[in-house]
């Protein structure tokens, strides 16, 4: 994959605390974190990197892909999950592609499937969501918490809800990347949330204008 015209720097992490360090240092657009070789908890190590990488997009693969674990890792921030047997070079570059577009990557069926689920009244609260709904349990936590943003934390959070990189967000507003990093991890601090996707949820599940 390193040498793809498109791909500016490739490195791999044998574990976890590898795959962390590579993070906190390079701050890499596309991270593809392998479910069963890896060793340790996935879904915590997701998390984990996004602190460190807010920007970065996760790919997960897995080989048997599971509902149970697809939602897990979506919710944790993971922004992709496939089947390893799916996949080969060409795909793996069109995955880049989309996940650089700010695109969700599951099969069409199983995306169908969570979505199902998310729609059901009875849904069971897995992941991240868990933490999130307990942290949000009040009708005026999400009102309260947005209320100390700044004017341009709002409107680049406004830009997180819609799926945007930061390297689009820095073009939309004419500022830096850097600006916008510092921004994105301001947000994350304020209304005390893990990674981009949960700030998402306090959004839309709040009811709160846009």
């Amino acid at each position: 994959m390193a040498s793809q015209p498109e791909i500016k720097r490739a490195v791999t992490a044998k574990n976890y605390p590898e795959a962390e360090a590579y993070a906190a240092e390079l701050r890499p657009d596309i991270i593809w974190l392998d479910m069963d070789t890896t060793g340790g908890d996935t879904i915590s190590e997701i998390s984990q990197i996004l602190k460190l990488s807010p920007a970065s997009r996760i790919m997960t693969l897995t080989n048997v892909e599971d509902d149970h674990e697809a939602f897990a890792v979506i919710m944790a921030g993971a922004t992709g999950y496939r089947s390893k047997q799916d996949v080969d070079l060409d795909e793996i570059m069109a995955i880049n592609r989309m996940l650089c577009r700010g695109e969700l990557v599951l099969r069409p069926s199983l995306l169908t499937r969570l979505v199902q689920r998310l729609r059901s009244a009875a849904m069971p609260l897995w992941g991240s969501e868990r933490k999130l709904a307990a942290r949000t349990q009040h009708s005026n936590t999400g009102s309260t918490k947005l209320a100390q943003l700044t004017e341009r934390e709002s409107e680049i959070l406004q830009f997180i809800s819609k799926g945007y990189r930061d390297r689009d967000i820095a073009e939309g507003l004419h500022i830096s990347e850097k600006t916008v990093q510092k921004h994105v991890q301001s947000i994350l601090n304020k209304l005390n949330v893990q990674n981009r996707t949960e700030a998402a949820y306090l959004i839309h599940h709040r009811h709160l204008p846009e």
